[in-house]
């Protein structure tokens, strides 16, 4: 691979990590629930000084701790790992930074209390942004956010499928988000968790399925 392609698959990598986290903020802001991967982020959000964006990375961190503790009683050098390991540093810092970007965006954009449709519209096009973002990284091929990273480093581990592990990864924190927020309520409500969380959880997938043959097409320019 020549040094002019590989600078134009970080360079759409970089944008697909941009366009999940204007996602994550447009689902998140409709208030109907966020992405399972966001489910507990958000509940601690609401409970601390920290903003979303700021769980967000605090949670990209500890992520990338456990990835380098599970290389390391794994078969694989730590150095076999290492490039994608330093590249998740900006790759944390840019997608924290836009999903606070887009919240902050957001709110002065919109009325503080939007209609129910309007919080489905927010949900549908940020499922779709979202599912084009994994789509557009799958087609770079040069790197992986962290959350993503963390189950291809744990999955051969615990000998499962990445989907496998992926779907197991979601459905722990999705309860972990409920266990959490009805800890910090009191017991009196379940926040975060609602049914824009079932529909981007199961939606994603078949979307990016949708956008690949799409994205695919971007190769035959990434190689010119």
């Amino acid at each position: 691979m020549s040094l002019k392609e590989l600078i134009k698959r970080y360079f759409l990598f970089f944008i697909s990590v941009v366009f999940q986290g204007i996602a994550i903020a447009l689902i998140t802001f409709a208030n109907i629930g966020t992405t399972p991967i966001s489910s507990a982020n958000y509940v601690l959000s609401l409970h601390s000084a920290f903003t979303l964006g700021e769980t967000t990375l605090i949670f990209n961190i500890l992520l990338m701790i456990l990835q380098v503790m599970f290389i390391s009683i794994g078969k694989d050098p730590l150095k076999k790992h290492a490039v994608n390991l330093l590249m998740q540093i900006p790759v944390c810092l840019i997608f924290s930074g836009m999903i606070d970007l887009a919240m902050n965006l957001l709110r002065v954009s919109l009325p503080e209390e939007i209609s129910y449709i309007l919080s489905w519209i927010l949900v549908v096009s940020g499922t779709v942004l979202l599912a084009l973002a994994v789509s557009m990284s799958v087609t770079s091929n040069v790197a992986m956010v962290p959350g993503e990273y963390f189950i291809k480093i744990f999955h051969p581990l615990v000998n499962r499928t990445f989907s496998f592990v992926k779907t197991f990864f979601d459905i722990f924190l999705v309860s972990s988000a409920v266990i959490l927020s009805l800890f910090l309520t009191g017991f009196t409500q379940i926040e975060a968790v609602r049914e824009g969380t079932l529909f981007a959880a199961l939606c994603t997938g078949p979307i990016v399925h949708f956008f690949i043959p799409l994205t695919a097409k971007l190769k035959t320019m990434l190689q010119r």
